[in-house]
């Protein structure tokens, strides 16, 4: 992934997790559990971070919770 599309994705998360709220916090805070901070995951974790958090809007405006969506994984 070059710097610009990585830099894109970082702000998109930035403004998903402002506009969103905790619920996106919660999807960044279980990709991140292994690095200090979104900017720190590679490549496929962080595209895999973005299409959790673009899921996760859907399911907040069908009104599906995250753990009927299979969002939410198990930290063991």
């Amino acid at each position: 992934m070059d710097d610009i599309t990585r830099e894109g994705h970082y702000r998109m998360i930035r403004h998903y997790r402002h506009f969103w709220g905790p619920p996106m916090q919660i999807l960044i805070d279980q990709a991140c559990r292994e690095v200090a901070g979104f900017e720190q995951l590679g490549d496929e974790e962080l595209r895999q971070l973005m299409r959790d958090m673009d899921r996760g809007i859907e399911c907040i405006r069908e009104d599906i919770k995250f753990e009927d969506a299979g969002l939410l994984r198990s930290i063991l």
